[in-house]
């Protein structure tokens, strides 16, 4: 059974070389069984940020039974006959719209995904996109009260 959990998302110049080799956090996700041990953990990273006086801590909060559930865009390209599957892994708990966003505008076949390397020209009329979906823990909108 899944159980209920807190989450938060950092990143921003607080985690620049000069400060995290001071201060030896890491950005990105954390998961927490309680909403008090998540406060405790922003409040540690947020004292310490305004000690070092850095910049740009940015915090992301959600939570929930999925909140660890990762969003993952896919993608199945074809040349010549045969089939390439690729992946782009948004992290924990991203929102269906905005993934919708990155894979619709954002993530291109050798712009920023590269499923027959880089140096592949991927203009051409032969290599095509056949297949693309997104997978993860989506928002649950409430349908009764």
């Amino acid at each position: 059974m899944k159980k209920y959990k807190y989450h938060f998302l950092t990143w921003g110049g607080f985690y620049n070389e000069e400060y995290k080799n001071i201060h030896k956090f890491e950005p990105g996700d954390y998961l927490f069984d309680t909403l008090q041990e998540r406060e405790e953990k922003i409040k540690t990273l947020e004292k310490v940020c305004k000690d070092l006086d850095a910049r740009t801590l940015c915090i992301s909060r959600s939570e929930g039974f999925n909140c660890d559930v990762r969003t993952v865009a896919h993608r199945i390209s074809e040349f010549e006959g045969n089939q390439y599957y690729s992946s782009n892994d948004l992290g924990v708990n991203y929102p269906f719209e905005v993934a919708t966003y990155i894979m619709e505008d954002k993530w291109y076949p050798g712009f920023n995904d590269y499923p027959l390397g880089e140096d592949f020209n991927y203009d051409q009329e032969s290599f095509k996109i056949v297949s693309e979906w997104i997978t993860g823990a989506m928002e649950v909108y409430k349908i009764r009260e």
